[in-house]
């Protein structure tokens, strides 16, 4: 009889250990990021000859507490490759600039809650996009356009927007293109006008944050995209 109310007790014990350590767990304050990255290569504008090439890392951290649909945290530190982020309405954010002839291959995002949360986790650079033509230039409105590509590693689909930057209308639109060169027929193209070409890669690189102090569905997205500015005679 004793056997037993000792067995009895030894079971309750453990039960109520596991009870607790599992509500321990779920009072651990948690909180939820969506980090998205853009590697972004542009050329320069077709008359700032001073300013050739600016490649950034363009960065955007949405920080919450609890779950995606919880409460902003507006008074964190946050940092992409110990450059600190800007607070902006919702989100943190910056473009910074890295040189082109070494194109980051990694990316270290840093994250402290004044709680005392800390969080540090380093994600490798997926790809850089770079247009290689046009350059930037005037060119002759009466001649197609070439636009064509090139990938660091990973070459895949694209989206190709080209449009009239003072008037918005689109030139060209195509998503999920496969190929490394698409061309503008000349009746398309506009006289004396600034063309804006966009090139974005269509897959999004995706990788899911984990840890103790993570909310589920926390995750950093990658979008390596490039673009360049033309005037047209």
């Amino acid at each position: 009889m004793r056997k037993g109310i000792v067995f009895l007790l030894v079971v309750g014990i453990g039960i109520s250990g596991i009870f607790l350590a599992a509500q321990q767990e779920q009072s651990q304050p948690k909180f939820y990021i969506r980090a998205t990255i853009y590697p972004t290569f542009s050329l320069s504008r077709y008359d700032y000859n001073n300013d050739i090439d600016h490649v950034e890392i363009r960065s955007y951290i949405e920080l919450r507490r609890d779950s995606s649909c919880g409460d902003i945290i507006p008074n964190a530190t946050v940092e992409v490759n110990s450059i600190k982020l800007d607070f902006k309405e919702r989100h943190y954010e910056k473009r910074i600039d890295i040189a082109k002839e070494n194109l980051a291959k990694e990316v270290v995002l840093k994250i402290s809650i004044p709680e005392g949360i800390n969080l540090e986790r380093t994600y490798p650079v997926p790809d850089w996009l770079v247009i290689k033509s046009p350059q930037p230039s005037i060119i002759d409105s009466s001649q197609p356009l070439s636009i064509t590509w090139e990938f660091q590693r990973c070459p895949g689909p694209v989206k190709v927007d080209a449009y009239n930057f003072r008037t918005g209308e689109t030139l060209l639109y195509i998503d999920n293109f496969k190929e490394n060169k698409i061309v503008i027929a000349e009746e398309k193209l506009p006289e004396k006008s600034l063309l804006r070409i966009l090139v974005l890669h269509t897959w999004l690189y995706k990788q899911f944050i984990q840890g103790k102090h993570i909310a589920r569905g926390s995750e950093v997205n990658f979008m390596p995209w490039s673009q360049v500015f033309i005037r047209t005679k």
